[in-house]
């Protein structure tokens, strides 16, 4: 998988802070900072000569859409070959041009793609909504395999040796050779009856370990070369002890992919709240009950950053929890942060990109794609968003992109 370049995001904090009215009218948010009663009005920057938009491709033209618009696809990006790779809701996998968004090749599914490609040794590695993992060649597009599944596939695969691993929305990991598509082992829990959250987590490999959450509140750690339960830890037992409403009508999901800051492992339940967890054990280190509706993590290796639909973008101390900063970015469809140098990228279901700084919170800059459920794909100063209703754009940040 190619390794996406931070240095960009270290000089763009100059940049960004020189910002000036930009591309259509600038949206008024509220940001209420925890801790502060006052709430600032905050003009968000637009464009203004930080970011130039290069290309954009309608990989489906609107009036042709299914129901629903709106896709989580995240592109992946061959910096060698030069080619972006991502997935539509036009049942397809496109590979495109980087210079200009030009279609190199495109291979037909039996649903809309929203997983997001991992490329490894030639090979690429994508999730569909028809449930299956494809592997393709990178080259040409032409399929190596396809195994079925009885869910969608939107999380990105891991691919450790000769091994890859998935997880599915029907709870259950996977893990296949990764030449031949043949399942070596499989790992499922039964949902539980009742509300269950939209989502669900991906995989986090430790050591000898993978790590994911389940909708009936468990967070399991499995052993990759045969996929028995190395330790399970069962956050619904907090959820049935809280005072808020009957269990039946809390959703208990632990939906967030975990990620590991300062020796602890994180995951988040709907109703339970945050915890921290003995990577090694799985045993409760602290719990963050008061912090509800967390529906993603992310690291810079220090710092935990939570999303939430009720507080907001958060930055956390791994150590015990407490709140550094909190911002209302005006949305409650967050999605997960991407660290780049001292920002973080912030997706939105309806109000676009936003970059922000990782230091205070502060949102320097909102692009204007549209709406967007998937990360970007930032490599150097280039950065590539599917925004809803499936069109791809590429944009060049800097004052001089070239």
């Amino acid at each position: 998988m190619t390794r996406r370049s931070r240095t960009w995001g270290l000089a763009a904090l100059g940049l960004l802070a020189a910002y000036a009215s930009g591309c259509g009218a600038a949206s008024r948010l509220s940001l209420g900072v925890r801790g502060h009663p006052e709430s600032s009005s905050y003009e968000a920057p637009r464009l203004a000569g930080l970011a130039t938009l290069r290309w954009r491709v309608e990989l489906v033209v609107p009036v042709d859409l299914e129901s629903r618009s709106r896709t989580r696809a995240t592109p992946a990006v061959d910096v060698a070959r030069g080619v972006v790779y991502v997935g539509g809701l036009d049942h397809g996998l496109h590979a495109l041009r980087v210079s200009d968004g030009g279609e190199l090749w495109r291979f037909h599914t039996l649903g809309p793609v929203e997983g997001t490609p991992v490329l490894d040794a030639g090979a690429l590695y994508v999730g569909c909504n028809d449930g299956a993992l494809y592997a393709l060649d990178a080259v040409t597009g032409r399929m190596r395999w396809r195994f079925a599944t009885a869910a969608e596939v939107v999380h990105a695969p891991l691919v450790v040796g000769d091994s890859v691993y998935f997880v599915n929305a029907d709870d259950t990991v996977f893990a296949l050779n990764r030449a031949t598509g043949e399942q070596r082992w499989r790992y499922r829990r039964d949902p539980p009856t009742g509300i269950t959250g939209g989502g669900h987590a991906g995989l986090y490999k430790r050591g000898h370990a993978l790590i994911t959450g389940f909708s009936d509140g468990h967070v399991v750690a499995l052993d990759p070369t045969d996929g028995t339960v190395t330790w399970d830890r069962d956050t619904s037992e907090d959820t049935e002890n809280t005072t808020s409403a009957n269990e039946s009508h809390q959703a208990i999901d632990v939906d967030t992919t975990p990620v590991e800051v300062d020796g602890n492992l994180f995951a988040a339940s709907y109703t339970a709240g945050l915890y921290a967890l003995d990577p090694d054990g799985g045993g409760v280190r602290w719990r963050l009950d008061t912090l509800k509706d967390i529906s993603a993590l992310a690291e810079d290796g220090r710092h935990l950053y939570a999303v939430s639909a009720t507080a907001g973008l958060l930055k956390l101390s791994p150590s015990d929890g407490s709140v550094v900063w909190a911002r209302n970015l005006g949305s409650a469809a967050l999605v997960r942060p991407m660290v780049v140098g001292a920002l973080l990228f912030v997706s939105t279901g309806d109000a676009g990109l936003w970059a922000v700084r990782r230091s205070d919170g502060e949102p320097l800059q909102g692009l204007c794609p549209g709406g967007l459920y998937g990360q970007p794909a930032i490599v150097g100063r280039h950065l590539f968003v599917e925004s809803n209703h499936s069109t791809v754009q590429a944009w060049v940040l800097g004052n001089d992109p070239e």
